[in-house]
């Protein structure tokens, strides 16, 4: 399929080829849904943390003798029962969240995710973008040429320090390495402007 080129002022210049199984094919929720699954989960640390009978200090003297006292046996004040006494099953920060995904199932993700955005008139490639120098002015600019989103991200083949400056001090605008780039990102990031040249990396990695 071709896809319409625009300039920074979102007027259109040219096309360009892209390929059907990244931009255009159906889109599978589920695969999506179990991508952010995975995600979030990778993010998750586990610093909560609970101790139990043996790690909670004190406690190594029997509180009162076995019988002869009337009272149900104890033989230690930190046992989970008492109060001041060890957790039982708690949290504890020796939990592995993390989850893996393989190759095949990225690039289905990622997919998904291109097509999903394609087809909701959220995606737009753009030809090049250019600020000469840091100037949040000028992104504004460029945010409102797009119809000024809620939410936007500038896709980029190479590292663009005056693309990123400028962008840096407007809420809910980001501009991401094409190689850097996320499933997760790409569902919540409102408006994609993608470099024209961002392209062949997309085709060579995920086609």
């Amino acid at each position: 399929m071709n896809l319409p080129v625009l300039d920074q002022k979102a007027k259109k210049v040219s096309e360009v080829e892209v390929s059907d199984s990244v931009f255009n094919s159906t889109v599978n929720d589920k695969v999506l849904a179990q991508y952010v699954y995975v995600y979030l989960s990778n993010q998750r640390e586990s610093n909560a943390n609970s101790k139990d009978r043996s790690e909670v200090r004190g406690g190594g003297k029997k509180p009162w003798a076995q019988k002869g006292t009337g009272r149900a046996r104890a033989g230690s004040s930190r046992s989970p029962i008492w109060k001041g006494g060890g957790v039982t099953f708690g949290p504890t920060n020796k939990t592995n969240w993390k989850r893996k995904l393989t190759k095949s199932f990225k690039a289905a993700a990622f997919r998904n995710a291109f097509s999903k955005l394609n087809k909701a008139g959220l995606l737009n490639v753009v030809d090049t973008l250019e600020i000469k120098e840091p100037s949040t002015k000028e992104a504004i600019s460029i945010q409102s040429n797009f119809e000024s989103p809620k939410k936007m991200m500038i896709v980029t083949a190479k590292k663009n320090e005056n693309l990123i400056k400028s962008f840096s001090n407007i809420n809910k605008a980001r501009v991401v390495l094409v190689s850097e780039v996320n499933v997760y990102d790409l569902l919540n990031a409102g408006k994609v402007l993608l470099e024209k040249e961002a392209l062949d990396y997309i085709n060579n990695t995920w086609a």
